[in-house]
């Protein structure tokens, strides 16, 4: 008997995946992978951001990372988060190749920060040339966590880290979401087909075996599969990812109008 059965929305490899790619968001809470005997805070991890996007939804040519919060811009954020966590050794910065020497002049502040890259024309390749940066290492054991966080996620917190790397020695991958509330439905050609259950908004930061999560970033190069995050990658190449749950805060900031929700989130929280 399969010891993992593929119920209604769980992330996996086909299956449940099929659904999980049609709705983007369709994660559920149980996985497997490959076991581990050590603890998270005895793993070598490395942070990649993905700070690349084009932010036409902004409105703007700058790029959105730059804009302020709470009087500091949401790369900061983003970047403090890893610099204060213990559980990560370094960070990769992709960004936009006309972005490189603004991202540049905030490594001072960042020691964790020891690369900024130029990203691709989409997220997928954007994460990729992330993964370039720590490929020779994945291969030589010496990184075996990897964590994938967008910077427009400005409010993750030390936590939320801290929850999904507990859950990496168990499973492949390991993501936080929230049930989506409300009715949701699946509409083909302008009708109603369908109303699909367990569905969850998936957040960053998402949290990979290293060793897994390049593979599966190789395994796409060569068939030329363009995933929607880093999760869908590794689950289109076969590997189980967890769903815990995620933060309220840990909002995605790409319109005006999430500028004026982190305002008020920003001044919740003290920052």
């Amino acid at each position: 008997m399969d010891p993992h059965p593929r119920g209604t929305g769980r992330c996996a490899g086909s299956g449940g995946g099929a659904r999980a790619r049609d709705y983007r968001h369709a994660f559920v809470v149980r996985s497997c992978g490959r076991p581990r005997t050590h603890r998270a805070d005895q793993m070598s991890a490395a942070a990649i951001v993905v700070a690349a996007g084009q932010g036409t939804r902004m409105r703007g040519q700058k790029n959105k990372v730059f804009l302020e919060v709470g009087g500091r811009s949401i790369l900061e954020y983003s970047l403090a988060l890893l610099e204060s966590s213990r559980h990560i050794d370094e960070v990769v910065l992709v960004t936009r190749a006309s972005d490189l020497d603004a991202c540049e002049s905030v490594k001072g502040r960042f020691p964790k920060l020891r690369a900024v890259v130029a990203g691709g024309d989409v997220r997928h390749r954007s994460e990729f040339a992330g993964l370039q940066v720590i490929a020779a290492r994945i291969d030589a054991k010496r990184i075996e966590t990897v964590l994938v966080h967008d910077a427009v996620r400005p409010f993750a917190s030390p936590r939320l880290i801290e929850r999904l790397l507990a859950q990496i020695d168990r499973t492949i991958g390991c993501v936080p979401g929230q049930p989506l509330t409300g009715s949701v439905a699946h509409v083909a050609d302008g009708w109603i087909a369908g109303y699909p259950k367990n569905l969850w908004a998936v957040q960053t930061p998402q949290v990979f075996q290293a060793t897994w999560l390049l593979e599966a970033h190789n395994k796409a190069a060569r068939q030329g599969f363009i995933g929607t995050d880093t999760a869908s990658v590794v689950e289109w190449a076969g590997g189980d990812v967890a769903v815990i749950e995620g933060e309220p805060d840990n909002i995605k900031i790409t319109t005006p109008d999430h500028l004026v929700l982190a305002e008020r989130i920003a001044a919740s929280l003290g920052s």
